[in-house]
């Protein structure tokens, strides 16, 4: 089996939204959080599903406030992860990580 490769998008002055996210969290959910996002290399997805009207998917945490985080499979060995909500602002994030990946492909494109 391959291994899939994990990139985080950053922006064009070297933010990563989802890093950002990410650390605003408790430890405790940062740290299952983090834990799925490793499984993915071995192509373990868990709880996911492709979001209506995008191309991103999301990979669905049950626990706390229900925690999203946003990621594109762009090939068979490459998935970038964009960004990450919890329900309660989930649709502003996923308008800006649809962004996010339409600079992604521009910039990674040339």
């Amino acid at each position: 089996m391959n291994n899939k490769r994990i990139i985080y998008y950053t922006t064009n002055d070297g933010r990563c939204p989802y890093d950002e996210w990410l650390t605003s969290l408790d430890n405790k959910i940062k740290s299952i959080i983090e834990n799925r996002i490793e499984r993915l290399i071995d192509g373990l997805y868990g709880d996911c599903k492709k979001l209506s009207n995008s191309s991103l998917s999301e990979l669905r945490f049950f626990i706390g406030k229900g925690y999203r985080v946003y990621f594109k499979d762009l090939t068979n060995i490459l998935v970038i992860i964009i960004a990450g909500s919890d329900k309660k602002n989930q649709k502003q994030i996923i308008k800006q990580a649809e962004n996010y990946l339409k600079d992604f492909i521009e910039r990674n494109s040339k």
